[in-house]
């Protein structure tokens, strides 16, 4: 167990004070700074530069002008401005004037108010230069004109009934348990906002970790072969202790990182202007369930360690760096699969395919997750996955021990199924 201890605190030691992990450190928080302020950092450039489109309308067609400029003017960002245009006399004068506003800047088009009535309101006809497929400018004067159509029906009513009429219906989503009678189970739309964010960091978080750590470990176990050092190594200290050490020192390593990162993002979601855009979007940190924190950290060092032993063993089994890349792909092809299967269970958590997948344990870590996440999965569907993944973890574990003990004093050419397993048979 000492020798453990020490290749644990050797296996650490040396790559937290390496300059690549205390660069990636440094860029993955800036990443994550940027990222938790993008929203502010967006409001900062443009609402200092809010752009508001100039449509004329002539004033002798209709008193929908004046309507429609008391609308915009009543609004705290409107993105219209209504600019009165002269009556030339006739249609053909009015389009001629109306073109050269629009060839010397002054607007980006007109509307026509047609004597033509489209359930009992005046049709009007919108004008510009652009392709009749942007209808940004026609949808917001579409709403505009809406609701002064509205008005205009209800305008007999108080204007304590327009307010009631103009209120919209709220319609609040809940989750349920059907599978329960218990009162209160299941989770309000604010702790699906929370509980979706937690899924999407796991997604990611599992996903970068095998890539990078994974990466790690195979390097890490090839270079000490390609140097000779394995053999030195090997004397000091038992195989299986070895491969264990380095699997939970870079483990630590990782947790530290990601310990950073998290520390990291409740700094920048503490600043002010954040605490702001978290109350507007009615997100609550509180109201994250404890459980899924719990099983946030089960399926994370369950995907980091059965990921991690299988690329232990593969590192053991290649004497060249140019070669672990390759050796590895295996291994990505694998997360990938799961990472993907999971971004399609994000719509569709329950489906029998997505439902299947939760139960392999090379996708479990990310696919039960977010089920549990994202949707209510019964006790004994979490208990049994996480069971079938402990379970491999064990398996991978004791066969990647005798890949390593075989598969770290092979040199020269990668070694064929065959002699592998004649030399583990031998052990």
């Amino acid at each position: 167990m000492n020798k453990m201890l020490s290749v644990i605190r050797y296996t650490f030691m040396s790559n937290f004070n390496m300059k690549s992990f205390k660069v990636m450190t440094v860029v993955l928080a800036i990443i994550v700074s940027i990222v938790i302020n993008l929203p502010a950092i967006i409001n900062a450039f443009s609402s200092s530069d809010v752009k508001v489109e100039k449509v004329g309308i002539f004033q002798a067609q209709s008193d929908l002008g004046t309507k429609l400029q008391q609308y915009y003017e009543a609004q705290k960002t409107p993105k219209i401005s209504i600019v009165m245009l002269p009556d030339a006399g006739s249609a053909a004068a009015n389009d001629a004037y109306g073109k050269e506003q629009i060839k010397q800047k002054e607007i980006v088009g007109y509307m026509e108010v047609s004597s033509e009535l489209v359930g009992g309101f005046p049709k009007v006809i919108y004008k510009s230069e652009a392709s009749t497929l942007e209808t940004g400018i026609r949808t917001e004067l579409s709403i505009a004109l809406q609701g002064l159509k509205t008005n205009s029906v209800l305008k007999d009513i108080s204007p304590e009934q327009l307010a009631m009429i103009q209120t919209p219906v709220s319609v609040e989503s809940v989750q349920v348990k059907a599978t329960t009678t218990e009162a209160g189970a299941g989770r309000s739309e604010a702790e699906m906002m929370v509980a979706f964010g937690l899924v999407y960091a796991m997604l990611f978080l599992i996903y970068m970790s095998v890539i990078s750590y994974g990466n790690t470990i195979a390097t890490m176990i090839t270079q000490e072969k390609s140097s000779r050092v394995m053999e030195l190594l090997i004397t000091s200290s038992n195989p299986t202790q070895q491969m264990f050490g380095k699997i939970f020192g870079v483990c630590l390593m990782g947790i530290v990182q990601i310990v950073i990162l998290i520390l990291v993002a409740i700094g920048n979601m503490l600043l002010p202007h954040n605490q702001t855009i978290i109350k507007d979007m009615n997100i609550d940190f509180s109201t994250i369930p404890s459980d899924l924190i719990v099983y946030f950290v089960i399926f994370y060092l369950g995907g980091f360690f059965i990921y991690a032993m299988i690329a232990a063993g593969v590192g053991s089994l290649v004497s060249r760096i140019e070669e672990v890349a390759q050796a590895i792909m295996p291994i990505m092809f694998l997360v990938m699969a799961g990472f993907f299967i999971a971004i399609f269970g994000l719509r569709s958590p329950e489906a029998p395919f997505v439902v299947a997948m939760s139960y392999v344990p090379f996708f479990s870590p990310l696919i039960m997750f977010l089920r549990i996440g994202i949707s209510n999965p019964a006790w004994w569907e979490i208990a049994t996955s996480i069971g079938i993944l402990a379970i491999s973890i064990v398996l991978m574990g004791w066969l990647s021990a005798k890949i390593y003990r075989t598969g770290v004093l092979m040199y020269g050419k990668r070694p064929s199924i065959k002699e592998l397993r004649k030399a583990m048979k031998s052990m």
